[in-house]
């Protein structure tokens, strides 16, 4: 798996909130957002359809 480098522009509050709960969660803020991101794309998946992301032929 490829890891992709990008940057994220959010508010200070927001930041604030979200490294308080990747301490609660034992996560570092980076992996913390990732598996937000992650339950989203789950979530997602399952209420619609699976996301194809394999290049076509």
């Amino acid at each position: 798996m490829d890891i992709i480098n990008f940057n994220l522009r959010i508010s200070d509050d927001l930041n604030e909130k979200l490294i308080k709960i990747a301490e609660y969660e034992g996560r570092s803020k980076n992996k913390q957002i990732e598996y937000i991101l992650k339950k989203y794309v789950e979530q997602y998946e399952k209420q619609n359809q699976d996301i194809n992301i394999s290049p076509e032929p």
